[in-house]
């Protein structure tokens, strides 16, 4: 069994492509994981990617957000409407589009160190 390489699963994964050939695309629509790769026929939607994507993304988008809301604030002092106005949109735009890459990161991560999602037993 050949060892997958993290920095590879989480590069090809955070590019949206397939963590096992890196050709393939990952994402069926913006979020949606495909059923299998179409290139080499991985199955990326056995790898579980629920709750860390978000996490990740709310941790870097914050650290991205709250300096620069802080710098403005200091240097320049806004009116609080306009600060609204800048920061309500800019953090849920860097959100939504780094939501996916941070889904792919994490697919990718789970490729590399072989974690799967446990399949339902029907008693």
């Amino acid at each position: 069994m050949s060892q997958n390489s993290l920095w590879t699963g989480i590069g090809r994964g955070a590019r949206r492509r397939c963590p096992n050939c890196g050709q393939g695309r990952l994402f069926d629509g913006y979020l949606r994981v495909r059923a299998a790769c179409a290139v080499c026929g991985a199955s990326n939607a056995d790898y579980p990617s629920d709750d860390f994507p978000p996490y990740l993304t709310i941790f870097a988008v914050g650290h991205l957000v709250v300096p620069l809301l802080v710098l403005i604030d200091l240097r320049y002092q806004p009116p609080l409407g306009l600060q609204a106005a800048i920061w309500l949109p800019a953090t849920v735009l860097l959100c939504l589009l780094l939501l996916p890459t941070m889904k792919g990161a994490t697919i990718g991560l789970c490729w590399a160190l072989g974690l799967f999602r446990q399949q339902e037993t029907k008693a």
